[in-house]
């Protein structure tokens, strides 16, 4: 059998894993962009590709050691509860590193030298290895009457204050990564400074009883 190979990488606002949110379709400003060679394979692959709202995306789990697998994974919402074995969970530690994720189709441009696949609502670090793209089946992928035992309800987006500027264009995209709490379970309790890269800017955010506040953004 031949070695899977990618067929392209993934350009993401976040160039490491910290910020990324946890599941796909959080953050629908969370872009995705797919390079591709424009060359007889690539201009039919998409060929009615935008005939579909969702997409599925086989990935790459490539910022995660080779020999880091785990049997049992502590979910980040459950902060201080038990474990879970690792195949009841959504963790990136897993046997090979194969990560899902469905995705919003946003645009597909064909240019003279390449042909480029935009998504929104990407959950996934930049530079993240693609090793397939597929189309989303509401009939067949929407599972009406499926549970989950704990997660059945999305994590809400809490509050954000700013005390410095940020270009329009980008705040809302900072207020939901932060507002989604990206801080590891057992730091949800501190008032320590985090901070957090998204698209080009270090953006600095503490926790206080009422809200994540933004204290600071630079460009990186």
């Amino acid at each position: 059998m031949d070695k899977m190979k990618p067929i392209c990488t993934i350009m993401t606002p976040f160039p490491e894993k910290f910020g990324v949110p946890r599941q796909p379709l959080l953050v629908e400003e969370a872009w995705g962009k797919m390079c591709f060679p424009k060359n007889d394979f690539y201009t039919e692959a998409f060929r009615g590709i935008e005939n579909f709202s969702h997409l599925w995306l086989i990935f790459d789990f490539h910022h995660i050691p080779l020999n880091s697998q785990k049997a049992l994974i502590r979910p980040p919402r459950f902060e201080n509860k038990k474990k879970m074995g690792v195949f009841a969970t959504r963790s990136p530690h897993r046997p090979n590193r194969v990560g899902l994720s469905v995705v919003k189709f946003d645009k597909l441009e064909i240019l003279d030298q390449e042909v480029i696949l935009w998504v929104k609502g990407v959950d996934v670090v930049s530079c993240t290895p693609i090793y397939d793209i597929k189309p989303y089946l509401p009939y067949a992928d929407a599972v009406l009457k499926a549970k989950a035992f704990d997660f059945n309800e999305a994590p809400q987006i809490q509050p954000v204050i700013w005390q410095t500027a940020v270009p329009d264009s980008m705040k809302t995209l900072i207020e939901k990564v932060i507002g989604l709490d990206p801080r590891p379970g057992h730091h949800k309790d501190s008032l320590d400074k985090f901070f957090v890269s998204v698209a080009g800017l270090n953006v600095g955010f503490k926790k206080t009883k009422e809200a994540f506040v933004v204290f600071s953004v630079e460009s990186l």
